[in-house]
């Protein structure tokens, strides 16, 4: 139970930075190959505020910030102009390619290569129901969930979550209907960038060190997740987050047979290609959606 709960803390921070990443993707049909980077961003906002401040919740709107920021950046300077001048998704997802790179070598000149240190005290691990969690890796489930049920009440309740479904079901015909489509697209990349960014600021502090390149790697997991479950689904992508989160943790925990010793969790970016290749082997277009389209068409 207690390599469990680590996959509920893993699934937790996979969920949000999943449910951000096909957010961007339904209001653009593009894979938005530099969001791990946002969440690189927000995790050194986190970093120089909370030295600064030695405040926790600081450090978490200085990262849901900054993750939003460089969202909306990256929408009006790349994503947007792409899309305007009609380009096709696979020109913009080597775009985005291009973004991370840029990001990660901008953060390589101001912060170095190097692995920076970012040590939260846990607390004592306690039991809670059959699991065995820190107060820290509470936190971080508690907060993800209540940001799932936020973003949930804001896409079924409000005016702006009407008109984001309305751009991701069909661009064209939202915009017949009088909805400014780009303005509600930059609006979803913000919305994404706060939840990113977060989400950045707890895996930063979960893992205890991270770098510029921290991001991308976690992207490719987030895609897997998202991917597995659904693009354009929430509820799919969620799914998908809690299945993968907690098969990355369950499976380095197994004896490998006939070997003897345990898979090494260095091997979790394996992990989740070989499942990223059996979702798209049996199901393309997700385990718990009927969509249109795939990440990959």
């Amino acid at each position: 139970m207690v390599t469990l709960g680590f996959g509920i803390v893993t699934a937790s921070i996979l969920a949000l930075s999943a449910v951000a990443f096909t957010l961007q993707y339904g209001v653009t049909n593009v894979a938005n190959v530099a969001h791990g980077e946002i969440l690189t961003v927000g995790a050194y906002a986190a970093y120089l505020v909370h030295q600064r401040t030695g405040s926790a919740i600081a450090a978490a709107l200085a990262a849901a910030v900054a993750g939003g920021l460089a969202a909306l950046a990256m929408y009006s300077s790349v994503i947007g102009p792409f899309i305007r001048y009609g380009a096709s998704p696979t020109v913009i997802f080597i775009a985005t390619l291009g973004v991370s790179f840029v990001i990660q070598n901008v953060l390589v000149i101001f912060f170095g290569a190097a692995n920076v240190a970012y040590n939260l005290d846990p607390g004592a691990p306690r039991n809670v129901g059959p699991f065995l969690l820190t107060p820290l890796d509470e936190e971080i489930v508690a907060s993800a969930a209540a940001i799932t049920i936020a973003l949930f009440l804001i896409i079924s309740r409000t005016k702006f979550g009407k008109a984001l479904r309305a751009v991701s079901q069909n661009r064209e015909l939202a915009r017949v209907t009088g909805i400014n489509a780009t303005r509600v697209a930059a609006a979803t990349f913000v919305l994404a960038g706060l939840i990113a960014g977060y989400a950045g600021f707890i895996l930063a502090e979960s893992v205890g060190t991270f770098s510029p390149y921290f991001g991308f790697g976690f992207f490719l997991i987030t895609l897997t997740a998202a991917v597995a479950g659904g693009l354009g689904s929430a509820i799919g992508t969620l799914a998908g987050a809690v299945i993968v989160g907690v098969i990355l943790q369950v499976v380095p925990a197994l004896p490998v047979p006939f070997v003897g010793g345990y898979v090494s969790a260095s091997y979790n970016l394996a992990i989740a290609f070989a499942i990223l290749a059996l979702v798209i082997l049996i199901r393309p277009r997700g385990l718990f959606t009927n969509a249109r389209r795939t990440v990959f068409e």
